[in-house]
Parts: structure tokens; sequence; C-alpha cells
């Protein structure tokens, strides 16, 4: 079965986390061209999604990064 994930919000967690489409690919367990598919939009795997979901899990957002990029962080009265 494929899916199709919100490529924008995708961008969003992996530049809150300082990571490339080759770095989370890597990570994940994924090929980079899947990665890039999920970004422009189009369908991937279940299993991609779930192993991109996963990795995102497992490493922290920085905070610094969310600051910059407007990212209301709890608790600093945002």
């Amino acid at each position: 079965m494929s899916v199709v994930i919100q490529a924008q919000r995708l961008r969003s967690e992996m530049d809150r986390r300082g990571l490339s489409a080759r770095e989370l690919a890597r990570v994940a367990g994924l090929s980079a061209p899947t990665v890039c598919t999920a970004l422009a939009g189009r369908p991937i795997a279940q299993r991609s999604l779930q192993l991109i979901a996963e990795t995102l899990s497992r490493i922290p957002p920085n905070t610094v990064a969310d600051t910059l990029l407007g990212v209301a962080i709890e608790g600093l009265g945002e």
C-alpha cells in the first residue's frame, strides 16, 4: 500500500533536526530516492513512512533550529 505524506511537513521536521534527505535515508535504512520521492509529494510505501516516522521520533529537534524556524517552544512563553 502506498501513502502520500505532507512534503512540507516532512521538510520542516528534517530541518528541525538538521537532516538532509540523504542523511534521513541513511539513518532510516531507506534509499535517498525514496526520501526524495516523499519530499516531492509522490506516493511511497507505507513501510517507508513508518521508517521515516520512527527515525524522526528518535532524533530530537534542535531547539536553536526551532527558534530560528519560528517554532514555538513549550515553556518559553512564545
